[in-house]
C-alpha cells in the first residue's frame, strides 16, 4: 500500500477535510432485525429528519426518498441483505431535490435478524446531468434500468423460475446493448 502523503496518524482535521471534499455528508447504520436505521445528525438534517439515537423505522427513512427512486432503493437494500457484502446506491430526496448515495457494507449474522449495515452518505447533487447533454441523460436512464434489472434478476433467482430468469437475462443483455450503443455512436465523449 502506498504511503499517505497528506494525512498523518491522528490528523483528524485533515481526515474531516478529505471526507468533506469527497462529498461525505454523514454516516448510517442499519439494524436489519429491528428494522431501524440510525443516521448521523448531518445526514438526518439533509433528509429533514430529527436525529434519533435509536434510529428511525426503515419506512420513515424510505419516505424521504423521491417516490420514483424509493422502490429501487428498497429492493437494492433487500438484495444486499440477502447477499451480504458491499452496498451502494444513489437516489433523489423529496426535500431539496438532492442526489444522495448510501455506500457501505451489509454483514449478515447467522440469521437475518442479526444482520447489520454500516456506511457513509455521499452528496452526489453536483454530479447532476446538465440539460444540454441529452446523451448523458439517456445513458443515466439506461444505467438506472440496468440497476433495476440486476436487482430483479438477483431476487428472481430465489424463485426457481427458469423462464422468468431467462427473460430478465435477455432484458439485462438488451440494456447492455443500449449502453454500448451510446459509445459506438460517439454520443459520449471518450476520456481515454
Amino acid at each position: 500500500m502506498p504511503a499517505r502523503t497528506s494525512l498523518s496518524t491522528g490528523d483528524t482535521d485533515g481526515l474531516l477535510a478529505a471526507l468533506d471534499a469527497s462529498g461525505v455528508v454523514g454516516v448510517w447504520s442499519y439494524d436489519v432485525g429491528a428494522g431501524r436505521i440510525v443516521l448521523s445528525a448531518s445526514f438526518a438534517d439533509l433528509l429533514g429528519l430529527a436525529p434519533v439515537a435509536a434510529g428511525v423505522r426503515l419506512d420513515v427513512f424510505l419516505a424521504t426518498i423521491l417516490a420514483e427512486d424509493r422502490l429501487r432503493v428498497e429492493n437494492a437494500l433487500h438484495a444486499a441483505i440477502e447477499a451480504g457484502g458491499l452496498f451502494e446506491i444513489v437516489f433523489r430526496t423529496v426535500r431539496g431535490e438532492r442526489r444522495l448515495g448510501l455506500r457501505g457494507r451489509i454483514d449478515g449474522g447467522e440469521s437475518a435478524g442479526r444482520a447489520r449495515g454500516l456506511g457513509i452518505a455521499i452528496d452526489h447533487t453536483e454530479d447532476g446531468v446538465p440539460l444540454h447533454r441529452p446523451w448523458q441523460r439517456a445513458e443515466q436512464a439506461a444505467n438506472r434500468m440496468a440497476e433495476h434489472a440486476i436487482a430483479l434478476h438477483d431476487l428472481a433467482a430465489d424463485l426457481h423460475q427458469p423462464r422468468l430468469a431467462a427473460l430478465l437475462k435477455d432484458l439485462m443483455q438488451e440494456i447492455g446493448f443500449t449502453l454500448a450503443g451510446h459509445l459506438e455512436k460517439g454520443e459520449r465523449p471518450r476520456n481515454h
